[in-house]
């Protein structure tokens, strides 16, 4: 089984990586600051665009199972290291999770929350996530959406391959032009990895 980190860095301390183990690492700089062996990217879409990118360009050859992070994930999961190390068996640990993709939590928000369409009541009423459901998919939007906060998650190959790549370079191009799409994909990312949503 192969595992890789996948980190959206942008001037966060990244000695943590030091501690991981038995995982390729993929380090996104969308900084100006220059650090070997990152792969630059325009600082465009936050997290949301560089892991849509790690897709798009890696498509083909995914590791069996990606991890899917921000540079400081303590905020959101206290115990990040922890459920690196231990994996699989931190995958019951999970808040929310489709088949063999799994989101955690543990940090400031502790447990699955849920948005309504415009991003309350844990973001200011300027999302539409409807509209972008809307733009992805042809089932109708949900209209409440199941999410963690800081969408750290992981997923295995096949299941991110049940989407067409075209998919995913659709969802790269929206948080390079839709100012908003990062907190609405944060909240709308359990069904893009969910093939019963068409």
């Amino acid at each position: 089984m192969t595992k890789e980190l996948v980190v959206s860095y942008y001037k966060e301390d990244l000695t943590w990586l030091n501690k991981v183990k038995d995982y390729k690492i993929t380090v996104y700089n969308k900084s100006d600051i220059v650090i070997p062996n990152t792969i630059k990217l325009d600082n465009v879409g936050r997290e949301m665009h560089t892991y849509f990118h790690h897709i798009v360009t890696n498509y083909d050859n995914l590791s069996d199972w990606v991890f899917f992070t921000q540079a400081e994930p303590f905020d959101h999961v206290k115990n990040y290291d922890w459920v690196l190390d231990v994996f699989p068996n931190s995958l019951s640990y999970s808040k929310l999770y489709i088949d063999d993709c799994h989101f955690f939590s543990n940090g400031v928000f502790k447990e699955k929350l849920v948005s309504q369409s415009n991003g309350s009541p844990h973001h200011l009423p300027v999302l539409n996530i409807n509209t972008l459901w809307s733009s992805l998919f042809t089932s109708p939007p949900i209209g409440e959406y199941p999410f963690v906060a800081g969408c750290l998650f992981c997923v295995t190959k096949e299941q991110i391959r049940m989407r067409d790549i075209s998919f995913y370079e659709k969802c790269k191009k929206i948080t390079e032009e839709r100012e908003q799409s990062p907190w609405e994909f944060e909240r709308m990312m359990f069904y893009v990895f969910n093939n019963k949503i068409k």
